[in-house]
Order: structure tokens, then C-alpha cells, then sequence
């Protein structure tokens, strides 16, 4: 079974621990790549590289996978987009995802179907969430044109640099996706 696929504009790939710190540091060092989660934009290059081994040995024990958008035409990373929290009895997990300036919602329409169709049809998941920093517009608007419902605000669910955050649910249950 493959976990790497490919549209007409895009390569969706596991990342290659040896091979993706750069891309991956240039992708997570954007502050606006990282802030609708909440977390700080990487700093140091070798971050990149713990990062990467750590999603690998999530991948590893089933707990996590995270794929690299590659754009064909340059070889550029403009997004990285992950399930973690995976719960093989409910069949569900939490969608995660980090956007360069250079993906939006066109992007988003080519490679999403891809992920979430294998994500139904292969791993049989019946329900992805993804949780938001309230406010953070541009994700939201693009979740909902995806056929991402809102579910609603979970208050002061974590606790990020000194501030009580609060985060928005979305979820899209399986055959819901908008292409």
C-alpha cells in the first residue's frame, strides 16, 4: 500500500527524513504557516530535522502521517497536511495543516480529495476534525468551502505564550468533501 500519490499539479508524499529539513524549516519558519494552530514558527534548521524524525516514527507506530505538497513545476513544499490522533476504534483523527503563501483553496481542491479519499476508502476513516486558533479567517473560510462543517469554540483549550486560547472545530465526515 502506498501512502504517496499525485495530481496534475502536485506530488503528496511521506517526507524523507534525509532528504526534506530544508524544505520543511522554509515551510514551518512562516510564521503565518504555523500561527492558526498555535505554535511558534521554527527558528533553527535542525528543528526541521527533529521534526521530521519525530513524524516518522509517528508514522511508524500508526499514530500519525503527514504528507509534503510538492508542486511539480519547481519542486517547491507549499504545504504540508497531516491526520494525527488517530482513533482506529472510532475511526477518526485530527487533520493538521501548515500552508505557504502559495496555497490556498485552488491547491487545497486539487490535493485535499486525494488525502481524504484514501483516508475513506483505504483506511475506512468516517470522520476528520480540524481544530483552529479562534479568528484565523482565512483557514476557516477555506475549510468551509471544502464542505468542512463548524461545530463550534472549545474555550481556553490550551494555554499558548501566556494567553488562554481558544480553538474552533471543524469537521468533515466521510463523503462530504467538496472537490
Amino acid at each position: 500500500m502506498s501512502w504517496n500519490f499525485e495530481t496534475e499539479h502536485f506530488l503528496i508524499r511521506l517526507p524523507v527524513s534525509d532528504e526534506d529539513g530544508t524544505a520543511l524549516f522554509k515551510l514551518l519558519s512562516q510564521d503565518s504557516a504555523v500561527a492558526h494552530i498555535p505554535r511558534l514558527p521554527m527558528t533553527v534548521e535542525a528543528q526541521a530535522l527533529d521534526e521530521l524524525r519525530r513524524i516518522a516514527m509517528r508514522f511508524e507506530t500508526r499514530e500519525a502521517a503527514f504528507w509534503l505538497i510538492e508542486r511539480k513545476s519547481d519542486g517547491d513544499v507549499i504545504a504540508r497536511i497531516g491526520i494525527q490522533y488517530i482513533n482506529w476504534m472510532m475511526l477518526n483523527a485530527q487533520l493538521q495543516w501548515e500552508l505557504s503563501a502559495e496555497c490556498g483553496l485552488e491547491e487545497l481542491q486539487e490535493v485535499l480529495p486525494v488525502i481524504v479519499g484514501y483516508l475513506s476508502q483505504d483506511l475506512h476513516l468516517h470522520r476528520l476534525e480540524m481544530r483552529l486558533r479562534t479568528g484565523s479567517e482565512n483557514h476557516s473560510n477555506m475549510l468551509v468551502e471544502l464542505g468542512f462543517s463548524r461545530e463550534g469554540t472549545l474555550p481556553s483549550q490550551q494555554e499558548f505564550e501566556g494567553e488562554d486560547i481558544d480553538l474552533d472545530v471543524y469537521s468533515l465526515l466521510k463523503g462530504e468533501l467538496k472537490a
